[in-house]
Order: structure tokens, then sequence, then C-alpha cells
């Protein structure tokens, strides 16, 4: 009897919710083909060759990404070297100007032409030792021979 009264104040939609239960439950179960069954089972679990694959595709995806960032980091090294070497560039381009402006500076054109003409008994050329020469081509004169 307590059954009875239970099922008594079942009201609104959960009566009919559990209608539609009951009327499922009393339905026959389907039986499932043992292949399709089978097949879904296998499907469930992975197989060997399956991991294989997996842990060769984990490893060949770690590997790049090692390469790649080792690749970043040399791009990044030569970078810097290339910073290193464009300051030492700079630095010794700056010393070797400086270096030539101070030489040029230290010649004295007056002390040159006195210990030419003087100590070397060099002389400017009179006028009929200067000769011109027009060559067809612009960049240079290969001379073989004295000219006189």
């Amino acid at each position: 009897m307590a059954q009875t009264a239970r099922n008594q104040y079942n009201y609104g939609n959960t009566a009919e919710k559990y209608h539609e239960y009951r009327v499922r439950m009393e339905q026959p179960l389907e039986r499932v083909d043992p292949v399709v069954h089978k097949n879904q089972q296998r499907a469930k679990f992975m197989d060997l060759p399956y991991v294989l694959f997996l842990c060769v595709a984990f490893i060949a995806v770690a590997f790049s990404a090692i390469m790649m960032i080792r690749a970043q980091e040399n791009l990044k090294e030569s970078v810097h070297n290339a910073s290193k070497l464009e300051n030492q560039y700079v630095t010794l381009k700056a010393d070797n100007d400086a270096t030539y402006d101070r030489i040029v500076n230290s010649v004295d054109p007056v002390e040159v032409k006195r210990i030419a003409t003087e100590e070397l008994g060099m002389h400017y050329a009179a006028e009929g030792q200067i000769i011109t020469y027009a060559g067809e081509l612009d960049d240079y004169v290969r001379q073989y021979q004295d000219i006189r």
C-alpha cells in the first residue's frame, strides 16, 4: 500500500517524465552485433602502434621546438656580436682618423721643401722637361721605358 500512496502524489510534468521513463524501461533492449561491440571496445582504448605514433610525433615536435629555440638564441648572439664588432669598428676608425690627422698636421710643408732643395739637391722642373701625355684610357697609364 505504500507504493500506491507514493504514486498518488505524482503531479504535473514529473509524472509525465516518470511515465516516459517507465515506457522506455519496459521496452526490450536492442541486441548489438558482436563485431560492432568489438569495434566499439577497441576504439575506447589506444593500441600500441597508435601510442608509438603519438610518441614519435611528440618527440618530433619537441625536437623541432628545441631546434627553433636554439636558432633564435644563435640569432640573438649573432646580432649581439655584430653590434659589438660594429662598435669596435667605429672606435678603431675614430682612432685611425685621429692618428692620421695628427700625422698630417705634424708634417710642415715648408720644412719638407727646405730638406728637398737644400739637403737632397732637388729642384723644380724646367719648362722643357715637362711632357704631357693624353691617353685614351681613363684609368691608368703604363710606362715601359723612359720618356726623353
